[in-house]
């Protein structure tokens, strides 16, 4: 038979994440997704589900008290 756990879940909690965790998610992570995201949008994907994740993400590392960057907008070829 099976048996329930007290435990709380694992699951990514941002205040637990590592500090290096963090730093490399929103020094690294975060602007080289939000460059592909940019190719991606100057060669005329629609990337704006992926923009709103890559916002939640960084969200979620610098925590509730900072806003997510404004997004450049893409420049279009002529």
């Amino acid at each position: 038979m099976g048996r329930m756990t007290k435990h709380k879940s694992e699951h990514a909690d941002p205040a637990r994440l590592r500090k290096e965790t963090r730093e490399w998610l929103a020094t690294r992570t975060i602007p080289n997704v939000r460059e592909v995201a940019r190719d991606l949008e100057n060669a005329g994907e629609d990337v704006h589900d992926l923009m709103t994740a890559i916002d939640e993400l960084e969200s979620l590392v610098r925590g509730p008290r900072t806003k997510p960057r404004k997004r450049p907008v893409a420049k279009s070829r002529a």
